[in-house]
């Protein structure tokens, strides 16, 4: 990716979730949807959970829960180890701590720190019901495994807001 469109992503992204997705190039010569991506060395962390927020905002298109099967591609395989296969990630995204996520009237990425192979993403989401949670996405780029030098998220955190209206952590 050159700078200049780097730039402009990252500026996008903070004004609107899907046009900062869509101005990246996926290293396909076809036209590939959204819906379509899968872990790449290319994305960064930032750009993953953007991924994963939006397809958990239209959780139920084209199937139900086909949103939560398109996140569960960017889970670590230590995420999959200790969530266990997708029949229970599903439950536990239905989960009360997780189910603001699904079918979300807004998502946004608020600050993002990366640390060598480590990242972690703050992001913002308002639920359906208009509920305001804040989620710690924590990632790591693989070293090992089919998705070598790809970020996945190894877990997420739900996250009450303070007085201020802002979570209390430090990233």
């Amino acid at each position: 990716m050159t700078k200049a469109l780097a730039l402009i992503a990252r500026r996008a992204s903070r004004i609107l979730l899907l046009p900062a997705i869509c101005l990246l190039p996926w290293g396909r010569t076809d036209v590939q949807t959204v819906n379509d991506l899968s872990p790449k060395p290319e994305l960064t962390p930032q750009q993953v959970v953007e991924y994963q927020l939006s397809v958990l905002q239209r959780n139920d298109q084209p199937t139900p829960d086909a949103g939560i099967e398109k996140a569960f591609r960017f889970a670590s395989p230590a995420n999959k180890k200790s969530t266990g296969p997708i029949s229970h990630f599903i439950s536990m995204v239905h989960s009360a701590g997780y189910a603001p996520l699904l079918n979300a009237k807004e998502s946004a990425v608020i600050r993002a720190q990366v640390e060598d192979d480590q990242a972690k993403i703050l992001t913002r989401v308002v639920s359906a019901g208009g509920s305001e949670m804040f989620y710690l996405f924590l990632l790591s780029r693989q070293s090992e495994g089919e998705n070598t030098n790809c970020w996945m998220t190894d877990g997420v955190i739900g996250l009450q807001a303070e007085g201020d209206g802002q979570p209390k952590v430090e990233i």
